[in-house]
């Protein structure tokens, strides 16, 4: 009886045309298929913010994707929650750009692409290359990333006006869909020579992760299924119960007690001790290629060691936060592919919306990588550099004496923080090699 009573309440849900998970609606929009075309060659012959070097193996390509967008939701679009099928706004055409990097040989690649949403908190394009760039090498991801935003147009155009002339994005409110139909045109091979890879992932990270958030909670549930999964990174927000996995990873900088969805059939959270919003890492990266591609470095005066402009005394987080990143990537892939979730994962302790920590400043509880089961410093002990930046203070030569006798007593912590690590699903045999 109970079976039976399960079955009719599942029925007529999906007869309303309401997802449960596991389930697609029973009435979804289609996601039109856009058309795709090389960049030209415009005045520098590249992408703007593309790869600073591409690895061997592998190749970088550019397209210009155009079509025509449904809105999801009002003017501000990221700042409000999107709504289905709003009626104040028309479809309208768009042209953008695709930046994709991918195996040569086909026999490298492993069937999966990462299309991450260009992040545009510095007024343009950002990628996730940094995070994510060592996993793509190490297992033949093809590594997409797709300009959506309205913010995304200015400095595409001030860069090459020849090679972006006919890019045109109407608004924040048709990004959703622009988005969707990027992953459209990967998945039918439009963007990778004719390769139809078998799985499709959205990465988005900071500002594009509440756009994750926000695309998980309205478009995915009424949409043709163009995404197999979602890492949501550095955003808070709940578990929106979609049909499709979703793991969410977050740094020390948005935990605070609000994301407090339990881990689920399609939900996974992972809260990193030590990680911060932004790194060293990634600034570095960034500030390259502002300095390559605008000839000025924007992003370390204002966000990086001492800044804003030099005014404070503080390294910022210098965590290896690529490796929640990696790891991520890899557990969703096995996630989609085998319907194994990844093992639950322990939480950061927060006590009154504050972290717990230990004598050295350090946070308790969470996925504690390496760096943070064997550490050197302290992570975010007091706070951030800059807002949402993290700090680092490296342990003192007594501090680092008492911890680890010698040398030897080092590497062999070291070495089983390592292997549990990987034990625990959460840092991937390659990045494990790299640890030292």
């Amino acid at each position: 009886m109970r079976r039976l009573r399960c079955a009719l309440v599942s029925a007529a849900l999906v007869c309303a045309g309401l997802a449960l998970p596991g389930h697609a609606a029973a009435t979804v929009l289609p996601v039109a298929r856009p058309t795709v075309v090389p960049a030209p060659a415009g005045l520098h012959g590249r992408p703007f913010v593309g790869l600073l070097s591409v690895p061997r193996g592998f190749v970088q390509e550019e397209f210009l994707v155009s079509g025509t967008a449904r809105p999801w939701s009002g003017p501000v679009a990221l700042a409000q929650r999107p709504v289905a099928g709003t009626e104040s706004l028309p479809a309208l055409p768009y042209t953008t750009r695709v930046v994709v990097v991918r195996p040569v040989d086909a026999r490298r690649a492993n069937g999966a692409a990462v299309i991450t949403w260009h992040n545009v908190t510095f007024g343009h394009d950002i990628g996730e290359w940094f995070d994510v760039g060592k996993e793509v090498v190490d297992q033949g991801w093809t590594y997409v990333e797709a300009s959506v935003q309205l913010a995304s147009e200015p400095a595409l155009k001030a860069f090459d006006p020849v090679r972006y002339a006919t890019v045109q994005l109407p608004g924040d409110a048709y990004a959703y869909d622009i988005y969707s139909q990027v992953a459209k045109a990967v998945r039918v091979g439009l963007l990778t020579s004719g390769r139809r890879p078998r799985t499709v992932v959205a990465l988005g990270a900071s500002q594009s992760g509440f756009a994750m958030d926000a695309y998980l909670s309205d478009v995915q549930p009424v949409y043709e299924r163009v995404f197999d999964g979602f890492v949501v990174a550095v955003a808070n927000g709940p578990d929106h119960h979609t049909d499709r996995p979703v793991l969410r990873v977050l740094s020390e900088d948005e935990v605070d007690g609000s994301s407090a969805s339990p881990d689920a059939r399609t939900y996974r959270q992972w809260e990193v001790a030590g990680s911060a919003h932004g790194n060293k890492d990634d600034f570095t990266y960034i500030g390259a290629q502002e300095r390559r591609d605008l000839g000025v470095d924007l992003v370390d005066p204002l966000a990086g060691d001492n800044g804003p402009f030099g005014t404070s005394s503080c390294l910022i987080n210098r965590f290896p936060a690529d490796q929640s990143y990696d790891g991520a990537l890899a557990a969703l892939l096995r996630w989609i592919r085998t319907g194994t979730a990844p093992a639950p994962q322990p939480r950061i302790r927060v006590t009154g919306g504050a972290i717990v920590r230990d004598r050295d400043g350090n946070a308790l509880g969470g996925i504690r990588y390496p760096a943070m089961a064997v550490p050197r410093a302290a992570y975010n002990r007091t706070g951030d550099c800059v807002q949402l930046d993290g700090r680092t203070e490296p342990f003192s030569p007594t501090r680092l004496k008492q911890l680890y006798p010698t040398a030897a007593a080092y590497r062999h912590e070291l070495a089983a923080a390592v292997r549990a690590s990987v034990r625990a699903g959460v840092l991937t045999p390659a990045d494990a090699a790299r640890v030292s």
